[in-house]
Order: structure tokens, then C-alpha cells, then sequence
């Protein structure tokens, strides 16, 4: 029969055992060679994974790769990172073998490899962000001649980014990168150039690489260009370049280049002015989120500056700036609500405003919270709190405060009463130039009220105020013309301040205006004029007028008399509003507080917080009579009785 021979077991036992002898001897023999080369490991790797020698294999082919670089090839190093990069045969990217195979090739001085590594280390791109470590990797990159890893690194040191902050260095290795991004690398050096960071600063050369940046379309170049041109900073000064320069970065949509434009255009420096586009401008980079753009469009619209008042937009910006925690708009937004412009009125709404920015210690809104706490508007009325804050703005420096908080210790509102503290502050008020401060100031010495009596100087603070427009001031400082004191006598100029004056509706000044007319002092001789402004005086509540009112109307026809009272329609160039404003402008602040023992130090409490309403996100004044102050003889204006001033 043919078929396979038939082998006893015995004989079958012996050759299984040749066998195992045969591949154990070639076994010996082969562990007795030497290891192969990482080039020829290399090789190998590469035939598997292209098939050169049968069917490709590249799961092979990566360990054969990974011995290869283990053994120090460069050359399999950047092959498995290609490999762990993409991925292969449905294998997701080895972002951790990545990360290795980049580190140990930038080790061998693979500058792309360490410019790969930092990027990813700084971005953290599977990876944890390790700036320091990034940018140790961007140095071997630099030092591996990458260009690329020169500029990064450059920049890095620029901005003191994982690693001291070093200008000189950093200058250095720009310029070695400069081709790798010109227009980047360029403004960069322009920067530290401008600056004189790493060496000395020089404006020329930082306005040659800016120029370069500008003209390879860096919009930040652009801008920054333009800039250097508006100063003539290292250039000569030339403002319809930079409005040009301005432009094409605000059409890059530079949102900074935007409001450069915009102002530029506002006020027509460089280009013709055109209110419309500029606050086109502002809108486009305010609905991008610029503060400075959305605060800057509503003061225009709050002005009515060059475009028309719309104080409820102008509302509307000032709450998108206030919530990025501009105090500017914060105080502006208040003070629309406070007052209902363009807004449903809502006093507590403003002191929530104010509050936040005050607590921020801007010194503005510390005093409009007082004032609104000192009026009750809004909050419960609490002339101690609003003492604390107008304290803090005070001590600022800021001169209304200051005057705001001199009242109150004269008259004893929310502070114990304190003649010395309030002719201090009223002083350091009136010496910033504000103008009631000024007033009382002068007031305070024609008087002697803690200050010793001086016409020269009563004088000199009225005048200060007169020259401001304060009424009460140019009364003040007709009286002293018309008596003679502190100043040479002139009823002509007396008689021109008791006018200007009486316009503003005070009714002393109406009074002795219309005494002067009487009797013909430094005006002519007028009988009409005299009763006209004699029944203005009246009709504003002052007995003395209405009683020389009445004695003149005994002497005058029916005729001149009904001339007269028509007359005294037409004086006044303020509304009889803003005249009982005007003579109340100078009523005490609040009703002193007898028998309460008040803190010398004066600190804002929790119960503002509580009496607003407050969250925790945010952690000027009519007033009185008008006394003239100086006692009437031999014809001269006489010291009003118990008016207060």
C-alpha cells in the first residue's frame, strides 16, 4: 500500500529530539551574534513598513523603529514621531510617545522637534501646560538654528514668559527670528526699542521696524505706527498719515485702532472732522466688547457732543462699561438714573452705582452717595453716613467734598459742630477754586466766623466766586463797593453786581438794586425801575422790600405803577425755579443733632450696604437765603436781619 512509511515510536522519540537539538543549537549560534546597528534596525523598520520584502507590517515596523531609537537614531526618532503624530492603520495620535520621541530627537539637536515639543507644552495639547518647561524647549529649538524657535523664544523672554523677563535677550533673538514672521518679529523689536528695554531707547529705529510691521499688514503695527506719528515719536509729526495708518488697522478690525480712528475723527485731527462715522466707529468696537469705545460713545451721547443727545443709548453704553467694571461709567450711569435722564428715574438704582464705585474709592461717587444719602433719596436719609463718605472724598482731595463736609461741621449735620474743621476744609476747598467754598470763605471773614474780620480778604474770595458766576458773591462784593470797604467806594460797579445778581432772582440784590434806582446811586434816578425791582424782591417773601414797595407806590401814578409791575415780569433771566434754587443755595445741609455724641474719625458702616441693598459686586447742591451781611446807615446797604447767608 502506498502512503506515509510507518515509524515505531521509538524511532519516533528520536528524531522529535534531533529536532529540538537542531533549533537549539541554531538558537545558541544566533544569541552568540552581535546585536544589530540602530542603522540596520532602522532599515529593517523601514522594509516592514514599506514591504520591501514581503507584506507590509508596520506594528513591525514601529518596534523595530522604537529599538532603532532607542539605540540612538535620530532618523527613527522623527519616524515614530510622524507615526504617533497621525496614527496608523485606525490608531488614534500617542500624544504621551509624542511627546517623548519629540523630546529625546530635540535632544539629539532636532530643532523642529523642540519647536513642535514647546508648542504643544504650551498649548497643552494632550499634555499639562508647563510655561516654564515650554520655554526651555523653545531655547534648544533657537539654539538648533530653528528661526521659528528664535522668534518664539525671543518673544518669550520679551514677556517674561517661563523665564525673568530679559529686554536685552530678547532683542537678540528677535532679530535672529525676524524672518520667521517679519511683521511680528518687527513690532516686537519696535517695542523694545521705544522703551528702552535691554539697552538704550531709541525712537527713530523704533519707528523703522514699526514702519516695516505696518507696511507687511501687522494691524497692531498699523495702529501703534500711527500713534508714533500723532506724537512724532521718532518721526516727524504728521497727523493725516497716522489717521491713515489708524484707518487700515480699524478695518482689520484692531478694536483699539477703532477708537483711535473714531477720536480722530471727532475732533478732526488729521482728517476732516465727521461726528457721524466717528461714532459709527465707537459703536462697531463697543459692540465688540471695548469698554473704553462703549464709554466713550456714551459721553457723546450724554453731551450731545457733535451728534444728537440720546441720553437713553448714551444709558444703555454706560451700563455695558459699569459691567466690566468701568467706575467712570458706573458714577455716569448713576447719575442718569438719579436724575431720569433718558431713564426711568430710580435713586436707588444710582445708589447702588454709587456705592459700588465709591467702595472702589473713586472720590466722585463717595460724594454723590452722600449727597444722596444727606437728602434721603433713594435710601433712608442718614446725614452721619453721608458725612463718612464726603469724610473719604475729602480727604482725597477732592474740593466739593471737601466744601460738602465744611458745611456740615459748620452747621453741625451728622458731625458735632466744629468752626475750626469747617474754616479748614472750606479753605482747602476754596483754594482748588470752588466756587462756594470761595463764597462762604469770604463770608466767613467778612463776618469774623472763626476767622478774624477782614474786608481785604471778605473781598478777594468774593471776588473769586463773583468771578465764577456765584450770585450770592457778586451781592456780597456790591455791598463792600457800595460801602466802601475793603475796596474804594463805586456805586456804579455796586450797582453793576446787585444786577447781575438780581437776575439770578436774589431778592437782596433786587432790593438794593431797587434802592439804588431810588435815588439815583450809580444808576439813574428811576422811579419804575426802582418799584419793578423792589416787587420782585417782594414777591420772592423779602419784608423789607415789600415795605419800600409799598412806600413808593404812595409817590407813583397808576399808570407808572402798572409799568412797573410788567417790568418786574420780564427781569429775571432764570426761571422762577431756578431763582428759588439760587436763594436757597446756601440753607444748612440738615437739622443739627443735639445731645449726640459723635466719633472724630468718620468711617462709612455696614448700614449704607444694608439700606441700598446692595450686592457685593461693587465691594450738586441747592440751598438759602441771601443775606447781604452789612448793616444800612447814612443811605449805605445795610446788614440784613437774621438772614442767614
Amino acid at each position: 500500500m502506498g502512503g506515509m512509511p510507518h515509524i515505531s515510536p521509538p524511532r519516533l522519540r528520536s528524531a522529535a529530539w534531533t529536532l529540538v537539538t537542531i533549533v537549539i543549537t541554531t538558537l545558541s549560534a544566533c544569541s552568540k551574534q552581535p546585536p544589530l546597528a540602530p542603522a540596520d534596525l532602522f532599515a529593517q523598520a523601514q522594509a516592514q513598513e514599506e514591504g520591501t520584502n514581503g507584506p507590509a507590517n508596520i506594528d513591525t515596523a514601529v518596534i523595530l523603529y522604537e529599538r532603532a531609537a532607542e539605540g540612538g537614531s535620530l532618523e527613527a526618532m522623527q519616524r515614530l514621531v510622524a507615526l504617533h503624530r497621525g496614527g496608523w492603520n485606525g490608531k488614534p495620535p500617542n500624544r504621551v510617545a509624542l511627546q517623548r520621541w519629540l523630546g529625546e530627537a530635540a535632544k539629539l539637536g532636532d530643532g523642529e522637534c523642540a519647536l513642535e515639543l514647546a508648542g504643544m507644552i504650551a498649548r497643552g495639547n494632550g499634555i499639562s501646560t508647563d510655561e516654564a518647561d515650554a520655554t526651555r524647549w523653545y531655547r534648544l529649538a533657537a539654539e538648533a538654528g530653528s528661526i521659528e524657535g528664535a522668534l518664539r523664544y525671543g518673544l518669550r523672554l520679551a514677556d517674561g514668559i517661563g523665564t525673568a523677563r530679559d529686554a536685552a535677550a530678547a532683542r537678540d533673538w528677535l532679530g535672529r527670528g525676524m524672518n520667521a514672521d517679519p511683521a511680528l518679529a518687527a513690532r516686537r523689536l519696535a517695542l523694545l526699542l521705544a522703551d528702552g528695554a535691554g539697552g538704550p531707547a531709541d525712537d527713530g529705529e523704533a519707528a523703522r521696524w514699526m514702519r516695516m510691521a505696518a507696511e507687511r499688514g501687522d494691524a497692531i503695527a498699523q495702529h501703534r505706527l500711527g500713534q508714533f506719528l500723532a506724537e512724532g515719536r521718532g518721526c516727524a509729526p504728521d497727523a493725516g498719515e497716522a489717521a491713515v495708518w489708524y484707518r487700515l488697522a480699524a478695518d482689520a478690525d484692531l478694536i483699539d485702532a477703532q477708537v483711535s480712528l473714531a477720536l480722530a475723527l471727532r475732533d478732526g485731527v488729521g482728517v476732516k472732522s465727521d461726528a457721524v462715522e466717528s461714532i459709527q466707529w465707537l459703536e462697531r468696537a463697543a459692540a465688540k466688547g471695548s469698554p473704553v469705545a462703549q464709554l466713550l460713545a456714551a459721553r457723546m451721547y450724554d453731551d450731545g457732543d457733535l451728534v444728537e443727545r440720546n441720553p437713553a443709548r448714551a444709558a444703555a453704553l454706560y451700563a455695558l462699561a459699569s459691567a466690566q467694571g468701568s467706575v467712570v461709567a458706573s458714577v455716569s450711569l448713576g447719575m442718569l438714573q438719579s436724575s431720569g435722564d433718558g431713564v426711568a428715574r430710580d435713586p436707588q438704582a444710582a445708589a447702588k452705582n454709587f456705592l459700588g464705585a465709591a467702595e472702589r474709592g473713586d472720590p466722585d461717587a463717595q460724594l454723590l452717595l452722600g449727597r444722596l444719602l444727606l437728602a434721603g433719596e433713594g435710601i433712608q436719609q442718614n446725614p452721619r453716613e453721608a458725612a463718612a463718605w464726603f469724610s473719604k472724598a475729602a480727604k482725597g482731595g477732592l474740593a466739593d467734598a471737601q466744601y460738602e463736609l465744611a458745611r456740615m461741621y459748620e452747621f453741625g449735620t451728622g458731625v458735632t459742630a466744629d468752626s475750626a474743621q469747617c474754616n479748614t476744609l472750606y479753605r482747602a476747598a476754596a483754594e482748588q477754586g470752588q466756587p462756594d467754598a470761595c463764597y462762604v470763605l469770604g463770608w466767613r471773614y467778612d463776618h469774623g466766623q472763626g476767622l478774624p474780620e477782614s474786608d481785604l480778604e471778605a473781598a478777594a474770595w468774593y471776588r473769586a466766586a463773583a468771578d465764577q458766576g456765584v450770585p450770592h458773591a457778586k451781592l456780597q462784593l456790591g455791598v463792600l463797593y457800595e460801602r466802601g470797604d475793603g475796596l474804594p467806594q463805586n456805586d456804579a460797579l455796586a450797582a453793576q453786581l446787585y444786577l447781575d445778581a438780581s437776575e439770578q432772582g436774589l431778592d437782596w440784590a433786587q432790593f438794593f438794586l431797587g434802592q439804588m434806582y431810588r435815588r439815583g446811586a450809580g444808576v439813574p434816578y428811576d422811579m419804575i425801575a426802582a418799584y419793578a425791582w423792589l416787587n420782585l424782591s417782594a414777591s420772592a417773601g423779602n419784608p423789607s422790600a415789600a415795605h419800600e414797595r409799598n412806600q413808593l407806590r404812595g409817590k407813583m401814578t397808576k399808570e407808572d405803577i402798572a409799568k412797573a409791575q410788567d417790568l418786574s415780569l420780564r427781569l429775571l433771566k432764570v426761571s422762577p425755579d431756578e431763582a428759588l434754587e439760587n436763594r436757597q443755595r446756601y440753607l444748612p445741609p440738615g437739622q443739627r443733632k443735639m445731645g449726640t455724641s459723635q466719633a472724630t474719625t468718620l468711617q462709612p458702616t455696614e448700614s449704607t450696604r444694608r439700606a441700598i441693598g446692595a450686592d457685593d459686586a461693587g465691594r450738586g447742591s441747592g440751598n438759602s437765603g441771601s443775606g447781604s451781611g452789612r448793616s444800612r446807615s447814612s443811605g449805605r446797604a445795610p446788614r440784613t436781619p437774621n438772614a442767614p447767608r
